[in-house]
């Protein structure tokens, strides 16, 4: 640890009259906001934490630390990106950005304004008891900011594209400490390189965005047994075939092996976003005999209570990874009997069989890029897609950094592997990763397209000539990495 660089980079910090958001090892703020990061692997004790409560105070930090000679720093909104140092550092200040939960409705534009810093829970919770929505999150605890920049998939992709798609203007502090619009028409490079561009550009303070009427949705989930799992898969694939066709509907397969569960079950997550119960066509999925939680347990419920009912805690070192493969059932069972080998060699190397396992298939249809592309596109490239696809989630949870280094973060490398190498075996793969499920190792920007990375590259480096969110901003994923 450098004590004359973090010196100076607090006393700058003070000196911009910041002192009263600022927090250091051994102050109560400092150790709270440490213990509610969500990966445990994210508590790196840094420097100091500053928290901005609005735009002009993320502006006065940004001057502080960048004219700090050699300090790097880290920005963290909701702070739920698995990738290591993605939101916090060690050897630096994090610029917390929890404080700016801000949430307003324009009646007369029909935008809704987001500060990064809430979570989505809040942010439904609010607009459901208005009569409102956005495309948002569909997680409870996933903050704002960074789902946003990375591209968004949420529950209405199949009928408003990407949640990036929705935004019409950023307000982003540069890494000189201006404050600029961005949007169609006032710098409408870094608008595009914004959406999927991830924190590569500068620190996004304000998100306006579309909104629309808040209906109730019909929501379940039915579960099966692993026996099931090749109905299930035929069933799911059938599904996903022609949901372009029926874009309120939304489904997604998945399974959950709990800690120390002996066994687990397959199951698929329904919604239909128009509150409409049972719909044809989830018909063939509704039907597929001998559930063990029923399909006449489903609710009409707000998407906010959905969503806190789907809630993904964890209080463990977790990886989770993903790859992107066509809509196939061969593979989609070969990604499911490889899960069943997967919990087999973790039950081997894990005392007391404490860990928790997930897998989780959802659709990325093709047809997204051309919604995207009615709203001004973005950088995420989905349009290169062979067609209709799968992304394939995997998470393991243990219980020490070490057995996720040494056990978990393999096991789950090893059984992607092995998928995406027999759905090339049979032409069936997509070179595409969403860069919100990505982890350390993967590269998504050089799976945008070689014209997406050029856009990006350019506004990098016309917004941030100084490469500071290439350099001194190190965690996350840099388009100066791709090729």
């Amino acid at each position: 640890m450098s004590s004359s660089l973090a010196q100076s980079a607090i006393a700058k910090l003070k000196e911009a009259g910041l002192g009263d958001v600022l927090h250091v090892p051994g102050e109560q703020a400092y150790q709270a906001k440490e213990a509610s990061l969500i990966p445990l692997s994210q508590k790196l004790g840094p420097w100091a934490i500053v928290q901005p409560r609005n735009t002009e105070e993320v502006s006065k930090a940004v001057k502080a630390l960048v004219s700090t000679e050699g300090l790097q720093f880290a920005v963290r909104s909701g702070g739920h990106m698995w990738v290591d140092n993605s939101n916090n550092i060690k050897e630096g200040v994090t610029i917390d950005l929890t404080l700016m939960t801000k949430r307003t409705y324009d009646p007369k534009t029909k935008l809704v304004s987001l500060e990064p810093g809430s979570r989505w829970k809040d942010v439904y919770r609010e607009l459901v008891d208005q009569g409102l929505l956005v495309v948002g999150g569909r997680e409870a605890e996933v903050g704002v900011g960074g789902f946003l920049i990375g591209g968004g998939l949420s529950f209405f992709n199949s009928s408003k594209g990407w949640s990036c798609d929705t935004i019409v203007n950023f307000e982003v502090v540069l890494a000189d400490g201006s404050i600029v619009q961005a949007n169609k028409t006032t710098n409408p490079d870094l608008f595009l390189a914004l959406k999927g561009g991830s924190a590569n550009f500068g620190i996004v303070t304000r998100f306006d965005m579309e909104s629309m009427e808040s209906k109730n949705i019909w929501c379940g989930t039915a579960a099966y047994p692993k026996s099931a799992t090749g109905q299930l898969v035929d069933a799911y694939v059938d599904f996903t075939n022609n949901l372009s066709h029926t874009p309120d509907d939304y489904v997604f397969l998945y399974a959950f092996r709990g800690a120390k569960e002996e066994d687990y079950a397959i199951s698929l997550n329904f919604s239909n976003m128009n509150g409409v119960a049972n719909p044809e066509p989830l018909r063939g999925l509704l039907e597929i005999p001998n559930p063990i939680s029923k399909p006449e347990d489903f609710k009409v419920k707000t998407l906010y209570t959905k969503l806190t009912d789907y809630a993904v805690p964890s209080a463990n070192y977790t990886n989770w990874e993903a790859i992107t493969v066509q809509v196939d059932a061969s593979v989609t069972n070969k990604a499911f009997a490889e899960f069943d080998i997967l919990i087999e060699k973790l039950r081997k190397a894990i005392p007391d069989n404490d860990f928790i396992a997930r897998i989780v298939v959802q659709p990325i249809l093709k047809s997204w890029a051309d919604i995207s592309a009615s709203k001004g596109g973005n950088v995420l490239g989905i349009e290169n897609l062979p067609g209709d696809c799968l992304n394939i989630l995997v998470g393991v949870e243990v219980p020490s950094l070490e057995l996720r280094e040494q056990v978990g973060r393999p096991a789950v490398k090893a059984l992607l592997n092995t998928v995406k190498s027999f759905a090339k075996s049979i032409n069936k793969d997509a070179d595409w990763l969403y860069l919100n499920y990505c982890t350390d190792g993967q590269e998504p920007f050089a799976t945008y397209g070689a014209e997406n990375v050029k856009k990006l590259k350019a506004a990098a480096a016309k917004y941030d000539p100084n490469r500071v969110f290439q350099e001194r901003v190190p965690g996350g994923f840099k388009i100066s990495k791709a090729q």
